[in-house]
């Protein structure tokens, strides 16, 4: 089965707007989605597609159409839940005794020294400046001859 060229295009058409328009959707599209009869509608739609016209086209109607929704709302009465259970903990092994080494590192003034500086004064040098070395005269003249 080869696909058409309008199957192609409504294909890539349907790949770009879930690519770039379904976070988030559209207003008016998730207003129409929203409501149970823009779902049947909607849903009837990519149905009708996939019996009368594409098959490909309507699978990509239906990822469209998931991605869009999106919102899925799940009931759970108060009766059927059940409190998640603890986490087991470890029984007669010590703490790890590297707890105090960050502590032990960590005494004294950790800060980095600071520096103020006024507006429009000169920076302030700790080390003298780079001065470039002078050029020396070559000791001897080099030629390049392909001989």
């Amino acid at each position: 089965m080869k696909a058409s060229m309008q199957e192609l295009v409504v294909v890539a058409l349907l790949i770009g707007y879930v690519a770039f328009y379904t976070h988030p959707a559209p207003i008016h599209i998730q207003d129409f989605l929203s409501s149970p009869v823009g779902t049947v509608i909607a849903l009837g739609g990519v149905l009708a597609v996939a019996m009368y016209k594409s098959l490909l086209v309507s699978v990509f109607l239906a990822i469209a159409f998931i991605m869009t929704v999106g919102n899925v709302t799940e009931y759970l009465d108060p009766k059927e839940q059940k409190p998640e259970p603890e986490q087991p903990k470890s029984a007669g092994v010590p703490k790890p005794e590297v707890s105090g080494l960050v502590k032990a590192l960590m005494k004294g003034d950790m800060r980095l020294p600071q520096q103020s500086q006024k507006k429009g004064t000169a920076p302030l040098h700790s080390k003298p400046p780079v001065v470039p070395p002078k050029a020396a005269a070559p000791v001897k003249i080099e030629t390049f001859a392909s001989f």
